[in-house]
């Protein structure tokens, strides 16, 4: 059958290769000629395609007979019971997979993570009704976007580890973190008490992590090193897009019916998502694909010997090393290293400006130009201009700056710093822009929002990569400590911003000096990049972290 030899490991093949209603004779053939080919390859020097966004691109190429890992143990490279891939041009590779393939895949991540992130701000047409029904106050209603975006700031620090280990993988995190967060939408719908409804939504939160934690893994996994950058840039640009579209959706939903709409609707895209990915999506971790391939060559040949490299590793590890590298070395490198730091910061008050959006919006909007709640949707369009336009501005900046070094061997990880610095002055601009004209035309303001995108998106795609390529070692523990700070910011920002803009406002500029107070943070803090480009390398050169 096509449709299982091509979508091997998914959900749906998965389960009816357990039932015995397809062979998986095919598969074990597979390996088995892995194996016996084996042998002709233990003496070449082969680099595997393997790139992973949160361990970085694989640099080591088997020079010898052995490989160490960190503890010392060795693995033999020429062990008739290592499993491995069939060579370079193993099918299975995601790295192989044909180019529809690949697209299909690419779709499903990015559907995935614009459902699940979209959750964050779709709750926001519906906050005023939330506060009457409820009979809490502003602050109290808020905590359910707030405790939503923190649940998907403390998610990572525990699935990001475990979404790298052979055993697990990918694809169970995506199905079954997606699996529950379809059920407490439902929890969400019908919830009758203010406390259940934050409780659930911060669950929810942390459920939706995942997609958001490895999701440029996946990228990875299946595109070639020299094109990530491109394509991880194009599913950055859907998960900055899908939170400015969801206002629009639960406006319609309130709308039409009511609130608790809004978590029908969320709930049911979740459900699409779900069964399009039980059929069609493949499990891309390498390490994974050939867990796999083990077990099934266990079953087949009654030798429990038949292993893989990752797993054999994964074994070694302790709870205690565990526990150290997901929640203590995080936070440890933030402190040591200033580099991190700083960028930790400078993300994290962009991520929570960009969420003071949802408190300024009504005032400006609704209290000004007295929109309704689909036309305040609407008017976050602004930031889809935004993405499409700074994905382009970081393509062209990408060519011109980043792959002449690759080729000229002039590269260092500071150039990408150069992106940071020509968008960085568009941040505080935005804010400016989007406080002091309010009044004037409300075109203005969501013309202030291209510019916000055009700084926010490749801000933080030059500080990902420049964190990535300084720290390749420890780049899951960088993106889990920053994903940490930009999700408490973003958390804490909305709690006090209607306050902040409440007490700052004169009669004829509501929104003016709570913008420019933030506004004038961020001018501040652009220098961050100027600074770390002309002492970076100096920093790395002391650093215990990099890698040289």
């Amino acid at each position: 059958m096509v449709y299982t030899s091509t979508y091997r490991h998914t959900i749906v093949v998965d389960l009816l290769e357990y039932l015995g209603i397809v062979s998986n004779l095919e598969t074990l053939r597979s390996a088995r000629e892995d194996e016996t080919r084996k042998p002709e390859n233990t003496d070449k020097k082969e680099c595997k395609p393997d790139y992973d966004i949160e361990c970085g691109p694989n640099r080591s190429c088997s020079e010898s007979s052995t490989d160490s890992d960190s503890s010392g143990s060795q693995i033999e490279k020429n062990d008739p019971f290592r499993v491995d891939w069939n060579g370079p041009s193993d099918p299975e590779n995601p790295q192989n997979w044909p180019l529809l393939k690949k697209s299909l895949v690419l779709f499903q991540i990015m559907l995935l993570t614009c459902v699940t992130y979209m959750g964050s701000s779709i709750y926001t047409p519906g906050q005023e009704y939330i506060q009457e029904e409820f009979h809490v106050g502003h602050v109290v209603a808020t905590l359910n976007l707030s405790l939503y975006v923190l649940g998907y700031g403390l998610g990572p620090i525990l699935f990001s580890p475990l979404s790298e280990t052979a055993r697990y993988g990918r694809l169970n995190l995506y199905m079954v973190t997606l699996f529950f967060f379809m059920i407490f939408q439902v929890g969400c719908a019908t919830v009758h008490n203010i406390g259940g409804l934050i409780v659930m939504r911060f669950i929810s939160g942390i459920l939706c992590s995942p997609s958001l934690a490895t999701g440029g893994g996946t990228v990875a996994d299946i595109i070639s090193p020299e094109m990530v950058p491109l394509v991880l840039g194009m599913w950055s640009a859907g998960a900055v897009a899908a939170p400015v579209l969801a206002p629009l959706l639960g406006a319609a939903m309130v709308d039409a019916k009511n609130w608790r709409f809004i978590f029908w609707l969320l709930m049911w895209l979740s459900a699409a998502t779900f069964i399009l990915l039980a059929f069609f999506f493949p499990e891309t971790q390498h390490h994974n694909i050939l867990y796999r391939r083990a077990l099934k060559l266990r079953k087949e040949t009654g030798d429990d010997r038949y292993y893989t490299e990752q797993d054999k590793l994964d074994r070694e590890v302790d709870a205690r090393t565990f526990l150290i590298n997901t929640l203590y070395r995080p936070f440890k490198m933030i402190i040591k290293e200033p580099a991190i730091l700083a960028f930790d910061l400078y993300i994290a008050v962009a991520y929570g400006c960009f969420y003071l959006f949802f408190e300024a919006f009504p005032i400006v909007f609704v209290g000004i130009y007295h929109f309704s709640l689909v036309e305040v949707g609407l008017a976050y369009m602004g930031f889809c201009v935004g993405c499409v336009l700074a994905y382009g501005l970081f393509g062209i900046l990408n060519m011109r700056i980043i792959v002449p070094r690759f080729r000229n061997g002039t590269f260092t990880p500071e150039a990408f710093l150069i992106v940071a610095m020509c968008v960085c002055w568009c941040l505080p601009l935005s804010l400016f822009l989007f406080g002091w004209t309010a009044r004037v035309h409300w075109i203005l303001p969501v013309i202030s929002e291209v510019f916000f995108v055009l700084a926010v998106f490749n801000i933080f795609q030059a500080t990902f990569a420049y964190l990535a390529t300084c720290y390749p070692t420890y780049v899951a523990s960088v993106f889990a400590g920053n994903g940490f700070c930009r999700a408490s910011f973003a958390c804490a920002f909305p709690l006090f911003g209607r306050a902040m803009y409440d007490n700052l406002a004169t009669k004829n500029y509501p929104v003016a000096w709570g913008s420019s107070l933030v506004g004038f943070l961020t001018l501040g803090l652009a220098i961050i990049p100027f600074i770390l480009y002309k002492y970076g390398p100096s920093l790395r050169a002391r650093s215990s972290y990099t890698e040289e």
